[in-house]
């Protein structure tokens, strides 16, 4: 019973501390600090601190770090995004 006790206040913590960050990243794109774009070459979103669309993101440089699975079962392909446009 312990290590549900242990796992639940750190599946809170961990829940508080993104929380957290969230509202800090908000109040930052509220005072124009820090803005949440598309980037220009795959579409993913990003953070810049200028509203204009960066070249290229995280997503682009480094595709094999945030889709592993992919990369490892498509050696020979890169990692494409499709057009996915925001709507409101």
């Amino acid at each position: 019973m312990t290590v549900y006790e242990v796992l639940t206040v750190a599946l809170i913590t961990a829940l508080a501390t993104l929380a957290a960050l969230a509202i800090y990243l908000g109040l930052l794109n509220w005072i124009g600090a820090l803005y949440v774009v598309r980037c220009s070459a795959c579409h993913h979103l990003a953070f810049n601190s200028r509203r204009d669309p960066r070249a290229s993101c995280p997503h682009c440089e480094h595709p094999t770090l945030l889709h592993p699975i992919y990369a490892a079962r498509h050696r020979d392909a890169p990692v494409h995004v499709l057009d996915d446009r925001l709507r409101f």
